[in-house]
């Protein structure tokens, strides 16, 4: 199997368990009788300790050890979405999921890494076809598991499904060659077989790499909007369910459906995105987008309708259009050839995101999710006023 085409496979992976994970968080939540609270935590905590873990194995990602980390982690989302299907409480649920975090960080972020490696100087175009990969996901998880459930299947044999897609995309893993770090070719040496085989002087220069990239502002501004987008990107997606659910009173398989036109209005977008960029700036794309986006969220937190509401969300999933491509290549292109260093700073970054997500959460039990989600609305914002266009 082609190496691009493999990477991409693991992201639909990725976002086929992610799609399926939000869809599915409503009848979780009833299952094991979660409180909001407790969802905050699923939602947030993972974010926060992996932020501790992610970067160590993000930067050694910059090493021969590449090939065995996404291995490795593979194998170690199989055990988590195992570890979810027998979850019978909300303590070996919350284990399972914070195990997953740094496991999709070596096997699936390192995956992208190694993508990008592959494309220099085409950072953006090669993250456009990333995400349309995964939006197809996107779209086909909450469709998985409305069927799942119409059949009278429960989510967690939905869960099962994708440990044994997970396992497969590992076992295809094991005889591909990756790249030798800094020749994008495809026909270079594989990866070191050992530890012992990253030298002194590599582990030596991948810390002074990192040091200078934490001292990168431009990096380091990337990164900050990254987060801010992710607050209308993933923590909306988390709380999208319970928020048709429990506000609106949509039932789960429904709400099921709506989250997939979400996903067909994402992939859409996406797939507009990659002609997009090649005849307009890409910041100026994010620019424009986020300042469309800030208008129509508001406006679909103060819809009093459900038609509306559901129109209005559609629009806003359609015109956030770009925001993690181009932010993402932006990063990456700040210092080429290193990838997996920016990975490993972007992760210390996820401490952000899940402390917004478990806050999200919090308020969410103090005045009510409505009032919740009024924080997100600081993304976009964001984005219009500080995503500068190129100098010419």
């Amino acid at each position: 199997m082609p190496l691009v085409f493999l990477f991409l496979l693991i992201e639909f992976f990725d976002e086929l368990n992610y799609g399926i994970g939000n869809a599915a968080l409503p009848a979780i939540r009833t299952d094991l009788a979660l409180s909001y609270a407790q969802v905050g935590l699923l939602l947030g905590l993972p974010h926060i300790l992996g932020s501790f873990i992610e970067p160590v194995l993000m930067l050694l990602g910059d090493t021969r050890l590449r090939k065995r980390l996404v291995i490795g982690g593979g194998l170690a989302i199989v055990l988590t979405l195992v570890g979810i299907a027998l979850a019978q409480s909300f303590p070996p649920l919350l284990v399972a999921m914070i195990i997953a975090f740094p496991a999709s960080g070596a096997f699936v972020s390192l995956s992208q890494a190694t993508l990008i490696d592959l494309n220099p100087g085409r950072e953006a175009q090669a993250m456009a076809r990333w995400t349309v990969a995964g939006s197809v996901a996107n779209l086909l998880g909450p469709l998985l598991l409305a069927g799942a459930l119409t059949l009278g299947l429960s989510w967690r044999w939905v869960y099962a499904g994708l440990a044994i897609f997970c396992l497969g995309l590992v076992l295809t893993v094991l005889p591909q060659r990756f790249p030798a770090k800094g020749k994008p070719a495809p026909e270079v040496a594989e990866e070191a077989e050992t530890p012992e085989e990253a030298a002194p002087a590599e582990k030596t220069s991948l810390l002074q790499g990192l040091w200078q990239a934490a001292r990168n502002p431009r990096l380091l501004g990337w990164f900050v909007l990254l987060e801010l987008s992710d607050l209308l990107l993933d923590v909306l997606a988390g709380y999208l369910p319970l928020y048709f659910t429990d506000v609106a009173g949509l039932p789960l398989a429904q709400t099921s459906l709506l989250l997939s036109a979400l996903m067909l209005a994402g992939l859409a977008a996406d797939a507009a995105l990659i002609p997009v960029l090649e005849r307009f700036n890409g910041r100026k794309v994010v620019r424009v987008s986020a300042g469309v986006v800030a208008l129509l969220y508001a406006a679909w937190l103060l819809a009093p309708w459900l038609w509306a509401k559901i129109g209005l969300i559609i629009l806003v999933k359609l015109c956030t259009l770009g925001w993690y491509q181009v932010l993402q290549g932006e990063a990456f292109a700040t210092i080429p050839g290193r990838s997996g260093t920016v990975m490993a700073l972007n992760s210390v970054f996820g401490l952000a995101a899940g402390a917004i997500a478990w806050l999200v959460g919090w308020l969410a039990a103090q005045a009510g999710l409505p009032a919740a989600m009024w924080l997100l609305l600081l993304g976009p914002v964001s984005l219009a006023v500080f995503v500068r266009p190129p100098h010419r």
